[in-house]
């Protein structure tokens, strides 16, 4: 093993820091290992699914079981929480050690966290970089991880399985490649289990992998030996396996699905919208401050790293270009695409800036040795261009890391989540409108306008809840009057209807409000205020 040049040890120390330092900033201890689960609202959904789920199966040993709490009832663990099982399984596994159920479940996100940017380091020594391009690959996880804004996003606001996924996905392209091209046993034996995992994960690896990993296997396949035609196949059939559980109760409901696309339905011109950093509409691309300068750098080195590879006739260029120009498609062209339009394909972004942080490691090499031949005044220019990219660069971190800007934090939940700082806990107004259900007369359900407050009254009470989700995609969504566009007549001439139809007792009012409902003084009376 080639001894490790004292400059590229020192780029580890500082990287290794950074990250450590990332993540201690993200995962306040206190929090992670606090009583409750993270404050974000997708957080609040996946874990009402688990401490349901756990809770269902420890009294009736069933793997999905019907939810007289939720909606009108609803199925829990059956279709809606297909995004959640290595999850609940890593939840329920650390519960029988003996670990409290908000510590297992938070302890995810943190390993999620510490592992992502080691997966993208793996998956470059794979391809075979030198060991100083697999240092900027490294380093250069660590920056998307924390700073490109729809990763920070998934890992922030709660769709944690899919942020999980997604830099596993791209070691497992890298992964394939390397297999088909040498057949080692160890490869083989990785590629076996890391395919069941990560499509045990989130069920949409599937979208990032299919096209990528059927087009290397079927370039090679003709040049392959048995034994490695056989891994291949084994990988795939263990995949389908490992999630029949959950694929056969699926399938037999599917008569229960409602399909939708309401969120993430990117269009072509959003690639200019995001060049641009503008935010255009939140349901495509979050409730997330648009900082995507680190994203098109990253993109571009990408580029001109398959461009360098091509021109060599090296043979990661077809890899590496495949899989870019998928993602790529999958993001911006997915919602022009009937089937693919219900993955939300908006998500997309975060495989894809992933992918492109292990393909631009060797183009940023090569061009910081580039440097280093340069005149002392191109150097200076060099260096002049740097400086004026500080203020890009402060606009890239200062939403991810608030405490940076000298203005005052934003107000407002909507605001809060467009700067994603530190993990939180649960916040105080949800425990206070508990606290205060907790006291009323138990005469009926609980309709809940605030989606998360809605899964957080369901798992931190006993009072059965309308609301929570509002897009499940099943047809018990229908339950939920906050589902429904504010034109709806339920919000106006049927809402004595509807109150009567589902014993409503409670409805809970939260910021921006429903005016045609607050006016019906006929059928409801305030009954105060509770946190915000």
């Amino acid at each position: 093993m080639a001894a490790v040049s004292v400059p590229l040890r020192r780029a580890w120390i500082a990287l290794i820091g950074l990250h450590l330092a990332l993540l201690a900033y993200a995962f306040p201890l206190d929090v992670v290992f606090g009583d409750g689960p993270f404050g974000g609202s997708d957080y609040q959904t996946h874990y009402q699914h688990t401490h349901t789920l756990l809770q269902a199966r420890t009294e009736l040993g069933q793997a999905w079981v019907y939810d007289p709490n939720l909606l009108a009832g609803h199925p829990s663990g059956l279709i809606f929480d297909v995004d959640n099982k290595l999850h609940f399984g890593w939840c329920a596994a650390l519960v029988r050690l003996g670990v409290p159920l908000p510590i297992a479940f938070n302890l995810f996100t943190l390993a999620a966290g510490l592992l992502a940017p080691v997966m993208l380091w793996l998956a470059a020594r794979l391809l075979g970089m030198q060991a100083a391009a697999r240092a900027a690959v490294f380093g250069l996880g660590v920056l998307v991880w924390n700073f490109d804004p729809t990763t920070r996003f998934c890992w922030g606001g709660g769709m944690i399985s899919f942020a999980a996924a997604a830099p596993l996905c791209v070691l497992l392209v890298a992964l394939l490649h390397r297999l088909l091209a040498d057949g080692r046993r160890a490869h083989a034996l990785a590629l076996v289990v890391l395919l069941p995992l990560a499509l045990r994960l989130h069920v949409w690896s599937f979208a990032v992998l299919v096209a990528p990993l059927t087009g290397l296997y079927l370039r090679a396949c003709r040049k392959l030996p048995v034994r490695t035609h056989m891994v291949v196949w084994t990988a795939a059939a263990l995949g389908l396996l490992v999630n029949l559980d959950w694929l056969l109760p699926a399938l037999a409901h599917r008569g229960l699905i409602v399909p939708s696309a309401a969120f993430g339905q990117a269009t072509p011109q959003f690639l200019i919208y995001d060049f641009l950093e503008q935010l255009v509409d939140t349901r495509i691309t979050g409730i997330v401050v648009q900082r995507t300068l680190l994203r098109g750098l990253v993109l571009l080195a990408a580029a001109a790293t398959w461009w360098m590879w091509r021109r060599a006739r090296d043979p990661r260029s077809g890899a590496g270009g495949l899989t870019l120009v998928w993602l790529v498609g999958l993001t911006y062209c997915g919602a022009l695409v009937p089937g693919v339009q219900a993955t939300e394909p908006y998500r997309f972004a975060v495989p894809m800036v992933l992918w492109a942080a292990v393909l631009a490691g060797p183009w940023l090499v090569t061009a910081a040795t580039g440097l280093r031949g340069l005149s002392g005044a191109a150097r200076g220019a060099v260096a002049l261009l740097l400086l004026l990219l500080v203020p890009r660069v402060y606009q890239q971190v200062a939403p991810f890391i608030p405490e940076l800007s000298p203005m005052p934090p934003p107000s407002g939940p909507a605001a809060r989540m467009m700067f994603h700082g530190r993990m939180a806990a649960v916040s105080e107004d949800f425990a206070a409108v508990r606290e205060w259900l907790q006291a009323q007369p138990d005469t009926g359900r609980v309709l809940v306008q605030h989606a998360p407050l809605g899964e957080y009254l369901r798992w931190a009470s006993d009072r059965p809840v309308l609301g929570g989700f509002h897009d499940r995609r099943m047809i018990f969504q229908d339950a939920d009057l906050f589902f429904f566009p504010p034109e709806d007549p339920r919000y106006d001439a049927g809402l004595a209807a509807y109150l009567e139809r589902y014993n409503v007792a409670y409805v809970v009012m939260s910021y921006p409000h429903v005016p045609v409902i607050e006016r019906r003084s006929d059928l409801l009376a305030p009954a105060g205020i509770q946190g915000g």
